[in-house]
């Protein structure tokens, strides 16, 4: 998906069930694997409409919220004005194109679920988040075990079908982070565009910055 399209998905986005059921594990897992603290400065890329910072925000510090998709964008604000969810802030970002929305910021935990398979140079992204992460800050990334191309029915804006947790973890290491570790959190059962009743498993990764 563009921007664009993700901007028309965001009204109705909420009412996948199989999205919400992952956006739960997944936000379950990072729960059970970060030692959240009310200390704790927190970055999401690729917030959407915000299903999973809405569930962290009551446990650190801060979230800034960011996406490309303005429409993502105004649900999630939505949902911060009516639940008075004063610890976010949402940034719409291109977080591979742009060096200066966050420049001097500095993070505990950088997270996302389901985006990194949308960015074409993941190395550039893992880079930023190495640089905005705090030494011993966490990374954490929850996406697609590699696939055969049946899980999008929409293929526009897909980079990669998945990844291989262990040659990620490999490529993250060789970014710079240690610490790294990855379980599988969930299971996306659904049939795809060839009417087939898949299941596409779901990982999570989790590394640390040294000092």
């Amino acid at each position: 998906m563009t921007s664009e399209l993700f901007d028309k998905a965001a009204a109705d986005w909420d009412k996948n069930s199989l999205r919400l059921q992952l956006s739960k594990s997944v936000a379950a897992a990072i729960k059970n694997t970060v030692p959240l603290n009310n200390d704790m400065c927190a970055l999401e890329i690729g917030c959407g409409t915000g299903l999973i910072t809405t569930e962290l925000a009551p446990h650190v510090k801060s979230i800034v919220a960011t996406d490309t998709s303005g429409g993502m964008l105004w649900v999630l604000q939505e949902k911060i004005n009516g639940q008075s969810l004063a610890n976010i802030e949402t940034l719409q970002l291109d977080l591979g194109a742009d060096d200066d929305s966050l420049a001097g910021r500095s993070f505990n935990l950088i997270y996302s679920s389901m985006t990194l398979h949308h960015i074409k140079d993941t190395v550039a992204v893992l880079q930023k988040c190495r640089q905005l992460l705090a030494p011993e800050g966490f990374l954490v990334i929850a996406d697609l075990e590699k696939e055969d191309g049946t899980f999008h029915g929409d293929m526009g804006g897909v980079e990669h079908l998945g990844f291989a947790p262990e040659q990620l973890a490999e490529q993250i290491s060789k970014c710079g982070f240690s610490n790294l570790n990855t379980v599988r959190v969930h299971v996306i059962t659904k049939e795809n565009a060839q009417r087939q009743v898949r299941d596409y498993p779901v990982f999570l990764l989790t590394a640390r910055k040294g000092e």
